[in-house]
């Protein structure tokens, strides 16, 4: 209405504040500012009773002060009553501009240092951890694990890396951190392992402090292995409450005269122990064997929050991104009775009773290495399916999603363990060559071996990648078909005269349209 026109010039015909709205009721409808205000907050507050005779009020103002007919008043009291639902007054908006251009001039010129500030600001939160580490990710910073000569309390610009913070370790905590923090400050770098236990108060750092330090890789500087620590820990422990003692009671080696000076260098350029006997007894201990990469991803999950040395969907790129029938992150924006298929690591299992009829389900998270979902596995799916659902486990899940008047509701069908499932759904794979590498012979041999060794029912394809990305296709005998696994497909992916692969699933059927089909 050309009435709005002065209300509205500011921001370009479209209301930004508060003030707009209570503006716009004294000059339509004849409101009086007190007036205007309780409009506003009724708008806000979203109630139905007091909405409907505010209503009543601004078509009647507006007729009676510049004769607007009713169609055109109510048209505008619902533009102002939609607007009230999320703007801000003018004073909260500027602020949040100014804080808005300030964390964006931070984020875009010191990238290292906001997003460290942003982590810890989220510190023992380990949904918002993981959302701002992915965000690290796709700016191409790298997330470290704990160090203990490098972390600080909390996440730790060091060069163009970040490094997780002591005190964010779960179950090490702010003062285990400052005490650790104090020593190297006073001290010096850490040597190793031994060292550290001999240098920092045992009241401080107890064995769970230690065995969690451990098996986040926070003395991975040192090159022993980590089940080699965790398993030490007593005896070291153990060595550095006798050497205690024994100085206590005044019994000093001819060591301990250099134990107060900082640790020399050796011929590596690495710092000797002034430690030796402990130091011996923990590597020998750390030299054992290590946890296997399943463990020690698990490890990082369980007490950083998320994945340090890798992801578990690793050990599926290329397949996963082809099974999900869209990215995660897409699954509520979908319309109506869509259908999916997603795979992910499945984590906070929160196992629940229906009010119906007291049977079990499941509320659980679906992660990819780039966003999460909740998803629920109720009753009649959790006692089909609920065996393949576990903390951390690799599943696929099929169901649809069912818009309703309170939003889009995600209704998981099924759930099977991503392994035995891959060769089911891939139906073909295309694998793209540069036929003038040195080794694409021994590419097509190492692969004739695998399909000798794996047959089933996956159709195999060749194509060699020429000038301007054109690929003429070749595809393999019927004999020839394939077992597709994930260990595999990886390694034939890896091979340096593979350009890339094409994967071509079967169609998303679930059971129970698989049974009226029949």
């Amino acid at each position: 209405h050309k009435l709005l026109e002065e209300v509205c010039r500011e921001t370009y015909g479209v209301m930004v504040y508060q003030e707009q709205v209570m503006e716009a009721a004294k000059i339509i409808a004849g409101y009086t500012l007190g007036g205007a205000d309780m409009l506003r907050r009724a708008m806000g507050k979203k109630d139905a009773e007091a909405m409907a005779k505010e209503r009543a009020k601004f078509v009647a103002g507006a007729a009676t002060v510049n004769k607007i007919d009713a169609k055109t008043a109510n048209s505008i009291f619902d533009i102002l009553n939609k607007f009230a639902g999320y703007g801000f007054n003018k004073s909260h908006s500027a602020a949040y501009a100014i804080l808005s251009y300030q964390t964006g001039f931070l984020k875009a010129n010191y990238p290292v240092q906001f997003m460290a500030a942003m982590l810890s600001s989220e510190l023992g939160n380990a949904e918002k951890v993981s959302h701002f580490i992915a965000e690290c990710e796709s700016m191409g910073l790298k997330v470290l694990g704990p160090d203990v000569n490098e972390s600080r309390e909390m996440f730790t610009p060091i060069g163009d890396k970040i490094r997780f913070g002591l005190a964010g370790v779960k179950g090490v905590g702010e003062l285990a951190a400052q005490k650790i923090l104090e020593e190297r400050d006073r001290g010096g770098p850490y040597v190793d392992f031994a060292d550290l236990t001999r240098r920092v108060d045992g009241r401080a750092i107890n064995k769970r402090v230690l065995e969690h330090l451990a098996k986040t890789g926070a003395f991975d500087f040192s090159g022993a292995s980590r089940k080699g620590l965790f398993d030490g820990i007593d005896a070291a422990i153990a060595g550095a409450a006798a050497s205690a003692r024994d100085k206590a009671a005044g019994q000093h080696s001819f060591l301990d005269m250099f134990a107060d000076e900082p640790p020399k260098k050796n011929g590596t350029g690495k710092h000797a122990s002034t430690f030796p006997a402990l130091s011996s007894q923990v590597s020998a201990l750390s030299s054992s064997s290590d946890f296997s990469s399943h463990e020690r991803l698990a490890f990082e999950k369980e007490l950083l929050g998320f994945y340090v040395s890798g992801h578990p969907m690793n050990a599926y790129l290329g397949l996963a991104e082809a099974l999900d029938t869209f990215p995660v992150d897409q699954l509520l924006l979908q319309p109506d009775r869509t259908e999916f298929r997603l795979c992910g690591i499945a984590s906070n299992l929160v196992k629940k009773l229906s009010k119906k009829d007291n049977r079990p389900w499941v509320a659980f998270t679906l992660a990819t290495k780039n966003a999460s979902v909740s998803l629920n596995l109720f009753a009649d799916s959790y006692a089909a399916y609920g065996t393949a659902l576990a903390e951390n486990a690799v599943v696929l899940v099929q169901g649809n999603i069912i818009v309703g008047t309170e939003g889009p509701r995600i209704n998981v069908k099924e759930c099977y363990p991503l392994d035995g499932q891959i060769a089911a759904a891939v139906k073909k794979v295309t694998w793209l060559i540069h036929p003038g590498h040195r080794e694409a012979t021994d590419f097509l041999r190492v692969l004739r071996e695998t399909l000798n060794r794996e047959s089933g029912d996956v159709r195999v394809e060749f194509g060699f990648v020429l000038e301007g990305r054109v690929a003429p296709v070749a595809e393999a005998s019927t004999s020839l078909a394939w077992k597709i696994n994930a260990p595999a497909f990886q390694q034939l992916r890896a091979h340096p005269a593979v350009a890339g692969t094409i994967l071509q699933t079967r169609p998303l059927e679930l059971k129970q349209d698989r049974r009226w089909k029949k």
